[in-house]
């Protein structure tokens, strides 16, 4: 087992996840459910993260190819569905506010039954493209193009899984963060994240059509993994 590949893997793929920077956009989705349910949806999130990665690293490009998706047209469209959320988080579309979170608490429904319910509402886009995008598909693809032993294989299955849980973890924290932060303190995360992801967004549509133009587009603002 090659555990300099491993960890240079487990890297990779946990800097492109941004399971820290990624966590006020994960509350602002969940921010009027109660802690519970945030818990399940963060559990399932974490599950279905998993899932994703291990899918893309067992079936590589051919899952693409299966629906003539190409990693261009991929990076332009999950942009096209970031940059969405980023102006609508940057609009202030949604309020944090401790009347949301108190009325939550109401609820007597099975956590993991309403779990699922939200999850299926805020799978696309926070799951992915959010953590699993254009970016993060094409670094499991490549790590999956180099992993040529049963034991390398093995190790990367376990650094998926522990990718996984990291972002897990933070997402599972998330009301913790809000409990530092407070109601005006996430607001102004949440608009600073928006604005950041509408630039991840431009900077996914620019890396495809980079891709798509070679030469056409100036190279020093192209992702080096799209060039």
């Amino acid at each position: 087992m090659d555990f300099g590949f491993l960890f240079g893997a487990f890297v990779g793929i946990i800097s492109i996840l941004n399971p820290v920077g990624n966590v006020p956009i994960f509350l602002e989705h969940v921010q009027t459910d109660s802690p519970r349910v945030q818990q399940a949806i963060a559990l399932l999130m974490g599950l279905a993260i998993f899932i994703l990665l291990v899918f893309f690293f067992l079936t590589g490009r051919a899952a693409l190819n299966l629906f003539s998706i190409t990693i261009p047209a991929f990076r332009i469209a999950g942009g096209i569905l970031i940059l969405l959320v980023g102006i609508r988080m940057m609009q202030g579309k949604s309020k944090f506010s401790n009347e949301g979170i108190q009325t939550a608490f109401s609820t007597n429904k099975n956590p993991f039954e309403e779990a699922s319910l939200r999850l299926g509402a805020i799978i696309v886009p926070v799951a992915m493209p959010l953590f699993v995008g254009p970016g993060t598909i094409t670094t499991v693809v490549l790590f999956a193009d180099k992993t040529k032993h049963f034991l390398n294989f093995v190790g990367m299955i376990c650094v998926l899984a522990l990718c996984a849980a990291i972002v897990t973890t933070c997402l599972v924290s998330s009301r913790f963060i809000y409990r530092i932060l407070g109601s005006n303190g996430m607001q102004i995360v949440v608009r600073f994240m928006g604005m950041v992801l509408c630039a991840m967004a431009v900077q996914f549509m620019i890396d495809g059509v980079a891709q798509l133009l070679p030469g056409v587009l100036n190279p020093m603002f192209v992702h080096p993994s799209a060039k």
